[in-house]
């Protein structure tokens, strides 16, 4: 039986990799929906929802106040599946970046299979996106613009590697300029850098330099910024505040450069920095082990693919290296570059070092077995008042576990594949106990609850926010609150200083001065006022 397993993941790696997206679908679409919007997903959702209640898309508002910090592609595409599917819900909020997140597992498959004709390193390379430490239990649970923007941006890498393969410059440089104007109408000033560094190291590397001054080149960058100018010439008839956009988008760049912060506050960045992003990437940066063959600059040296994710990686990690908020999130573009290079070493460089490849079995089987003795510890949790059919999902992802690890035991060279197949059993174990568990115990549920109420107290009359001013972080859950309030309302929350207007007043930890204010509810620090 082990035998013909080993065969079948021997001839047919790409059949696997179908098998494990397949299995992974509903392991993170479980209770995809259960949390309420943290993080930065009530801000898309706010810019997207308003732009349907306001029936303006050209212009990014929160509260009816322009929203400065990334133009609105992202929430371009939030507006249109809220419409198409009628929902504003959580799962909703957040299937732009889910589905994304699996298109790029598959385009990762596919640029590998293509370009490197091992479709072995495509399946784990283009697995792993999915199954690494920081994607299995944070981002994807999360609605944020970064997957998708990622996706894009490491789609351009291959089509760049791709033309300049085929020695095509023109469409070299005409499509990754398109995807650059789609990726900055996502995020801003971050595409240029990458596209920046990217063409001209890739051009110095190869001795191509020149090509920043042909036709092919500036053609192609005069229709990227053709692009956005149309963009922000369309916004500008809304908005003549372009110079206030503009400095805001700079800032969100500049905001986390080192120039921000202390010199020792940068120098412990740097130190930490690799250390971090390998415990980020774990397991999938147990494949570091094979990376120390003596062989293995020169297998990537020799390999043009190989060596393009690499400049690739180099020219653009460095941004992130010097700058102290780096966020993991902001590399997911780059990530990818490196499962690439670390499976490239697994499978060539595995047999010739026996002493680590033993160790790296025995780590993951290790792994194997602690991750199965402790999905019983689930029903030890008091699980069984939220979590339907409890102890049925603890006995399948328990006997799951068991099946991998005795797998990974006995199988011979593919035990990779098993263990993968037991990280996807990790995200069941999160989707169905932790997630539930979560939204049981987080404090912010009276905060949603209080922001529903209010806004289906006040439908159908005006409802603000009373003094914006103070510093957000000031107010707590503040985008997350002024969502819920407008998706209950289904009309827009605005910010105000006047106590003359007619209509709801939401304040926090303050009294409306106003003898015709009534004050219709306190929620703790959140108070809600009626003026007739």
């Amino acid at each position: 039986m082990m035998q013909k397993l080993e065969d079948f993941l021997l001839k047919h790696p790409g059949k696997v990799f179908l098998f494990l997206i397949l299995l992974s679908i509903p392991a993170f679409f479980i209770n995809l929906g259960l949390l309420a919007l943290f993080a930065d997903e009530p801000t898309r959702a706010n810019v997207a929802l308003e732009m349907i209640l306001s029936k303006n898309y050209a212009l990014p508002t929160i509260g009816a106040e322009y929203y400065y910090n990334k133009p609105p592609l992202y929430n371009w595409i939030l507006a249109g599946i809220y419409q198409l599917s009628g929902n504003y819900s959580e799962f909703t909020t957040r299937l732009p970046a889910i589905i994304p997140m699996f298109l790029f597992a598959i385009t990762i498959y596919f640029s590998v299979a293509t370009f490197l004709k091992d479709k072995r390193i495509a399946a784990i390379s283009g697995i792993l996106f999915l199954v690494n430490g920081r994607m299995l239990i944070y981002d994807s649970m999360l609605g944020h613009i970064d997957i998708f923007y990622s996706w894009l941006t490491f789609s351009s890498f291959m089509l760049i590697f791709y033309y300049h393969q085929k020695k095509n410059w023109f469409l070299l440089f005409f499509i990754s300029y398109l995807i650059t104007a789609v990726t900055f109408l996502s995020k801003g000033l971050p595409s240029i850098v990458f596209q920046g560094f990217t063409l001209i190291s890739l051009l110095a590397y190869t001795k191509n330099f020149k090509k920043l001054w042909s036709w092919q080149h500036i053609f192609s960058g005069l229709i990227c910024v053709l692009i956005i100018a149309a963009y922000f010439w369309n916004y500008y008839q809304y908005n003549p505040d372009l110079k206030g956009y503009f400095s805001t988008i700079w800032d969100q760049s500049s905001q986390r450069t080192a120039s921000e912060f202390s010199l020792k506050e940068s120098l412990l960045h740097i130190i930490r920095f690799p250390f971090e992003q390998i415990g980020h990437l774990f397991p999938a940066s147990l494949l570091l082990l094979f990376c120390f063959h003596k062989n293995f600059l020169s297998s990537i040296k020799n390999n043009p693919f190989l060596t393009f994710i690499t400049i690739v990686f180099l020219a653009n990690i460095w941004v992130y290296w010097l700058s102290p908020q780096t966020r993991p999130r902001y590399l997911l573009m780059l990530y990818p570059l490196l499962f690439i290079i670390w499976s490239h070493a697994y499978f060539s460089f595995r047999e010739k070092l026996p002493v680590l490849n033993v160790i790296f079995n025995k780590i993951i089987l290790l792994l194997a077995v602690i991750v199965t003795l402790s999905i019983p510890g689930a029903l030890f949790f008091d699980l069984q008042n939220y979590v339907p059919l409890l102890l049925p999902k603890v006995l399948g992802l328990t006997s799951a576990g068991a099946l991998i690890s005795y797998s990974i035991y006995r199988l011979k060279s593919e035990k990779i594949f098993a263990f993968i197949a037991l990280l996807i059993v990790v995200r069941f174990a999160f989707s169905w106990f932790v997630i539930p568990q979560r939204f049981e115990r987080l404090d912010d549920r009276q905060f949603i609850n209080a922001a529903i109420e209010m806004g289906d107290i006040s439908k159908n009359q005006e409802f603000y926010l009373y003094q914006y001013h103070p510093k957000e972080l000031d107010i707590p859950y503040h985008h997350k609150l002024i969502f819920y309030i407008q998706r209950s309302r289904m009309q827009q929350v605005k910010f105000t200083e006047s106590l003359s207007k007619p209509g709801y007043y939401f304040t926090f930890d303050r009294d409306l001065d106003n003898q015709k204010a009534t004050l219709i509810k306190t929620y703790r620090n959140l108070k809600l006022y009626q003026v007739k």
